[in-house]
């Protein structure tokens, strides 16, 4: 669970009326991004210890009923995804947030505004599939349009690659 994003989502919740359960959740989560900025600088016992005392004041956080339904919606997730929440702590290869991933989804988004979406399943899909390639490839740093000519010919018998129509 990216915490970023939860981050957004407790704001939203505040904003819409809920005190009791999304405000303490937001300051849980400032602090568990800001443990996870310094979590290379810290031993694994360490590390233990914060996340034992973020799963303590989670516990009392999650006692607390929210008052509005974006409150309501956040905590229920919470309470089905908790496990995952703080799974950074434990696994030095996940990050606390996933803001890694948002330069590579930021043109499907803008694609997505400018042309009002796709009228059709096999549209969307197809540029989906498109994106992940281009985006994949860029962040290997391998030729995009070799990547495409690869993906198009996978499973074709050598060198009949030809039009693709």
């Amino acid at each position: 669970m990216c915490l970023a994003h939860l981050l957004r989502d407790a704001k939203y919740a505040i904003e819409d009326g809920d005190t009791a359960f999304s405000a303490p959740f937001r300051r849980l989560l400032l602090r568990a991004i800001a443990i996870g900025r310094r979590r290379d600088t810290l031993k694994d016992s360490t590390l233990a210890q914060y996340l034992y005392d973020l799963d303590r004041r989670l516990d009392r956080i999650i006692g607390q009923l929210p008052a509005g339904e974006a409150g309501r919606k956040l905590r229920k997730r919470m309470l089905a995804n908790r496990a995952h929440l703080f799974v950074f702590m434990t696994r030095r290869d996940v990050p606390a947030t996933n803001n890694i991933s948002e330069p590579h989804l930021r043109p499907s988004v803008i694609f997505r505004k400018v042309t009002n979406g796709f009228r059709c399943e096999w549209g969307a899909e197809t540029y989906a599939a498109f994106r992940s390639v281009v985006s994949t490839a860029k962040a290997n740093r391998v030729s995009v349009y070799d990547t495409i000519r690869f993906v198009l010919s996978a499973g074709r018998p050598a060198g009949a690659l030809g039009a693709v129509g």
